[in-house]
């Protein structure tokens, strides 16, 4: 709001040279509806920003000059003067010149003249179409927020005529829609008239406040927002053997209870891994929750643990222990015995593990016994299955050596 009030104040100031008629008056006699100008001149009387002269007229090829369009970005940017701290940096701009405070402290987004350490305004010269692309530019923060694109200026046919040091600002109003050529030339050494001044700041307007539209004031005492249906919970210690937490009917190999334990197998020689993915509400796509499992072996190298990013196709991301290490890893085909390992820390296998994964959006946190071993930050998502995860290995030789799997849990969590 402060930057348009400052942008209200700029236009004031273009026309303050002259006394102004009523802002009733809303057509001037050197206005014509074909002028090019017209429908910039006519909006901005009608929002009672500008006005013409006394005699009904809006002289609109009348030039503005350096030392004016200083004043008018000091309004434009909202400067304070402080005439205590102000030192003079241009020659031909002493003290006693009207413009001394204005184009002092306006300089950030004014032009100047160097010619070795000499620094001069020349305030009484007008002020040209390159000066204004300047400091509207500045004016926005464009310059810090946008890149220059000079292949802007090649379709200009004067775009030589272009300040060296100015082009990347030139390119910028250029490329932003904030001036404009006619012709295929930019015209950058012509001087601002006033018509050019209400067209130039009249566009700039539009682009800083946009349009308007009719809006609702938010509500003081607002209700908070609905907050986002979470699953329920699931525990399992699998005491009862009929699994009414896992849909069966989607597992990968055979999944069975032995003594309030749960193991799986096949007697499909192809498959190199078993999924059972749990029964839970997938729709609702949590964006942070928690697997745990105890992995338990038997004489074994693990190899059994967690899945999740699960897919109709079965690829999945999984966890599991293996006899000197944790691993995270990507399963594409449950018939091909490699694992697509994406990272892992080593950890001496127990009898018995706790493994807990947590899944929070892209990123995965991987404890056992409550220790946080490592974690990743750019796992995609892919699918919503999840639940139990064994390799073949870990049960070739049942009943004599086998990994069990106890106590899971499911907590999603915001």
């Amino acid at each position: 709001m402060k930057r348009a009030l400052s942008f209200f104040l700029a236009v004031i100031m273009v026309f303050a040279i002259v006394p102004f008629a009523s802002a009733a008056n809303k057509s001037f006699s050197d206005v014509p509806r074909n002028h090019w100008a017209y429908k910039a001149i006519m909006d901005m009387a009608e929002r009672g920003i500008i006005d013409g002269y006394t005699d009904g007229r809006f002289r609109p090829n009348n030039k503005v000059t350096r030392a004016e369009f200083a004043k008018i970005m000091i309004a434009a940017a909202d400067v304070e003067i402080d005439r205590r701290s102000v030192k003079q940096t241009f020659e031909d701009v002493p003290r006693s010149h009207w413009s001394f405070y204005y184009v002092e402290s306006a300089k950030p987004y004014l032009t100047g003249y160097k010619q070795g350490n000499r620094y001069t305004y020349k305030p009484n010269e007008p002020a040209v179409r390159e000066d204004i692309a300047v400091a509207m530019v500045r004016l926005l923060g464009y310059d810090k927020t946008k890149k220059a694109d000079l292949n802007q200026l090649r379709k200009f046919r004067d775009n030589q005529e272009i300040s060296t040091n100015l082009r990347p600002y030139v390119a910028i109003a250029i490329d932003t829609g904030l001036m404009q050529g006619s012709n295929n030339y930019f015209r950058p050494q012509d001087a601002i008239t006033r018509a050019e001044a209400a067209s130039l700041l009249h566009r700039a307007l539009i682009e800083r406040d946009g349009d308007e539209d009719k809006i609702v004031f938010p509500n003081p005492n607002p209700p908070a927002p609905p907050q986002p249906e979470l699953p329920e919970s699931v525990h399992d210690n699998f005491s009862n053997r009929e699994l009414k937490n896992w849909l069966t009917d989607d597992a990968v190999g055979n999944w069975g209870v032995i003594n309030q334990r749960i193991t799986a197998g096949s007697n499909d020689k192809d498959l190199e891994h078993y999924l059972l993915p749990l029964k839970w509400k997938e729709s609702t796509k949590p964006e942070k929750y928690e697997l745990t499992v105890d992995v338990e072996v038997d004489r074994t190298d693990g190899l059994a643990g967690l899945f999740f990013n699960g897919t109709k196709d079965n690829e999945a991301h999984v966890v599991y222990l293996d006899k000197n290490r944790v691993v995270l890893g990507k399963i594409s085909d449950v018939e091909e015995y490699k694992v697509d390992v994406i990272a892992s820390a080593r950890y001496e296998l127990k009898s018995k593990n706790k493994l807990k994964v947590v899944v929070n959006g892209t990123s995965v946190s991987i404890y056992v016994n409550d220790q946080h071993l490592f974690g990743n930050q750019e796992i995609k998502r892919a699918g919503t299955k999840l639940g139990l995860y064994m390799q073949k290995d870990a049960v070739a030789d049942a009943p004599r050596r086998m990994t069990y799997l106890d106590n899971f849990s499911f907590v999603a969590t915001r």
